[in-house]
């Protein structure tokens, strides 16, 4: 055991706390135009070996300097939105993060429970970690501790793996109990203010981490209450934060009449696991910037105590999404359609197993073309390729083929209804089936195609959920001979690509679209980081595939290379080759060569290479533009959905001159950057536009 130490009060916690002088210190180096200013501070990954040592979770964080697209840090935040469920190795993260600068977190297990003190929640003239170390019988000093980069404290303590706690008590501000489910950044990691989490000097090692007292097991034990409606905790965490972002926070700033009741919603909707995504989307709004713990510690009360009158549901939660022009991601299913309650249908009784002669499997028909040499009827198909290689322009381009009885260059088809499931958003594939259809004059010619964009799952461990699906279908739909699901990664949300047993999931409702429509299912993926090794994710999604066919495009972005990699009952053709020309605002595949296509592309391309084009062309002039209009400019002219055009300029577009990325547009170059205008995290974004030299 290591000497023990002095527990520190408040007043010596605000002393630990990095000086002024370093601060500012480090606002002019981060403020620095100079581009080794944001790599003078980098995480410390010797800190971090005590957590593998003792065999603890590690998980990649962003960079501590790195900001959201509304400009909030990030720097605490995991990288990976399943970090919840994925496994890791941690000598893999943190080569990881020593190769990208990344920061780590510690993933706290069931029977883990960390002391979280952050003295700027302290109120005036009070130490709460005093306060709750006496009230509690906690003794501090015998138990791991990390100074976090803000000043702070992380003390960690046994607990029982069955037992659920509340992360907050009323009468110690400040002070939060995490466990399961929350993670907490690791000692040698940066904090976005600069400062660095080190170990105490007299910290135990792990193996001498001691109990929770009992006392203060019993102080923040979860009170076992009841949900109400079936409803609760439909959704999760990642699903609630993404409902929130159609919400504006000052909408809400009505107390009891608009904000409490949203947050009982938000509540009820995760079954209290949605706790910090609530306060990330409070504290955006100024009014309530400083209170995070403030509104944790309202969130932890809902636990213990039920609401007055009519509770307060997820429903309400859907109908503010609803009336704010959006919708909750995965819903479930009974919202739209009537789901079967009853038990699973029984298998069907085998009355005779067939055993065939050799001559009886000679005799057998061979499988069926449905486009010949690409797909074969009733079969299961992926179209996988790098991200903007021109999938979603090929599984267009076979769909309206199939729809309207067309042949697909030079090869007939087999007529037939088709769905075309578009899960990233319809107004970019609207576009281009009317490029389609101009471009093959083929106007007015009825196309028996039908279209989807709603919330779908494809991976759920629901099974009534894609049983009520793929009745809908067929029941609305009849027969099909083509069914178009674009992408796997939209129509799979929580599931890890990785896992055999999530692919496994996703492949059954495949097969059970395929078995009840008729129709070959072919779902568009996307290759992995080593294109030479095929599509992402588990191997049990290439070996259920009767059909791969993989998209490249070709270095000038004006032409794409189709090859068949896999055709399971069938000799692979060799490669076609496509050339993308421009007609109306879309693309479209040609046979011929492109006259002219140098500047077609300005416009459409992608949502990367084409939407630092609009912002050049945009900017140009006046050298500076909203970062609202190339969001707007980005959904009218890109055919973004609102959602995937603010990620596009967040991600595409850096924010401060230091990171400035380069783009070309009208035979010139130009170096783009988004600033604040406003000192405040939540202040619009401008979008700078400067010649490049």
């Amino acid at each position: 055991m290591s000497a023990k130490k002095k527990t520190p009060t408040g007043d010596e916690s605000a002393g630990a706390k990095v000086d002024q002088a370093e601060d500012a210190s480090m606002q002019q180096l981060t403020g620095s135009n100079h581009v080794g200013a944001r790599r003078a501070l980098e995480p410390s990954f010797a800190e971090m070996a005590r957590y593998r040592e003792a065999g603890f979770d590690l998980i990649p964080l962003h960079a501590w300097h790195k900001k959201d697209q509304r400009g909030r840090d990030r720097g605490k935040s995991p990288i990976d939105p399943t970090w919840q469920r994925r496994a890791y190795s941690a000598d893999s993260v943190l080569e990881r993060a020593r190769h990208s600068g990344l920061n780590v977190g510690f993933r706290i297990p069931a029977d883990v429970v960390v002391l979280d003190v952050d003295p700027r929640n302290f109120p005036d003239g009070r130490d709460s970690l005093a306060e709750v170390t006496a009230a509690l019988g906690i003794d501090t000093s015998v138990a791991p501790h990390v100074v976090t980069g803000s000043g702070g404290h992380h003390f960690y303590f046994r607990k029982p793996a069955d037992a659920q706690t509340l992360e907050s008590l009323e009468q110690f501000p400040g002070i939060e109990f995490k466990t399961l489910g929350r993670q907490v950044v690791a000692a040698g990691s940066v904090h976005p203010c600069g400062g660095v989490y080190r170990w105490d000097d007299f910290s135990p090692d792990f193996a001498d981490m001691p109990d929770l007292p009992a006392t203060a097991l019993d102080a923040v034990r979860r009170p076992v209450r009841e949900h109400l409606g079936r409803e609760a905790g439909e959704l999760t965490s990642r699903q609630l934060e993404g409902a929130l972002e159609w919400l504006d926070p000052e909408d809400f700033q009505d107390h009891d009449g608009k904000w409490l009741p949203l947050m009982m919603a938000c509540h009820h909707a995760t079954s209290g696991e949605g706790r910090q995504e609530f306060i990330d989307w409070s504290t955006q709004d100024p009014k309530y910037a400083d209170d995070a713990w403030r509104i944790g510690n309202k969130w932890d009360s809902l636990h213990a105590h039920a609401p007055r009158g009519e509770p307060v549901t997820a429903r309400l939660l859907h109908k503010l999404v609803h009336e704010a022009g959006g919708q909750v991601p995965n819903p479930d299913p009974e919202d739209d359609f009537d789901v079967w309650d009853g038990p699973d249908e029984p298998p069907q009784k085998q009355t005779r197993w067939h055993f065939l002669t050799i001559d009886e499997l000679e005799a057998l028909p061979p499988p069926k073309w449905l486009i010949p040499g690409v797909l074969t009827e009733g079969s299961l198909a992926a179209i996988y390729g790098a991200p903007e290689s021109g999938k979603s322009f090929l599984a267009v381009d076979m769909s309206m083929a199939v729809a309207g009885g067309m042949d697909w260059h030079g090869r007939a088809v087999e007529r037939g209804a088709v769905l075309y499931i578009a899960a990233e958003g319809l107004p970019g594939i609207g576009k281009r089936v009317r490029s389609w259809k101009l471009s093959h004059a083929a106007q007015g010619r009825a196309f028996s195609l039908r279209f989807m964009s709603d919330e779908l799952n494809l991976a759920t461990e629901k099974d009534g959920a894609v049983r009520a699906f793929v009745k809908a279908v067929a029941d609305e739909l009849g027969p099909l001979r083509l069914i178009v699901i674009d992408t796997l990664n939209q129509t799979a949300a929580g599931a890890d690509e990785n896992s055999a047993k999530d692919m496994s999931r996703y492949i059954a409702s495949m097969k059970r679209l395929r078995d009840t429509t008729g129709a070959a299912v072919v779902v568009v993926h996307h290759s992995g980081k080593d294109a030479s090794k095929g599509m992402r994710g588990s191997t049990a999604l290439l070996g259920a595939m009767d059909t791969t066919v993989e998209v490249e495009r070709d270095k000038d972005r004006r032409s794409i290379r189709v090859a068949v990699q896999k055709q399971k009952d069938a000799e692979r053709e060799g490669p076609m080759h496509f050339n993308l020309e421009k007609v109306a605002d879309s693309l479209v595949l040609r046979p011929t060569v492109m006259a002219d296509a140098a500047s077609d592309f300005a416009d459409e391309a992608t949502p990367s290479d084409g939407l630092l084009a609009l912002a050049c062309e945009l900017g140009a002039t006046a050298g500076t533009l909203k970062a609202a209009d190339l969001t707007d400019a980005a959904i009218k002219r890109l055919g973004l959905s609102k959602s995937s055009a603010q990620r596009a300029v967040a991600d595409k577009v850096p924010e401060g001159r230091i990171d400035a990325v380069r783009a070309a547009w009208d035979g010139r170059h130009f170096w783009l950057w988004c600033e604040r205008v406003g000192k405040h995290s939540t202040a619009p974004k401008v979008v700078r536009v400067e010649a490049a030299v």
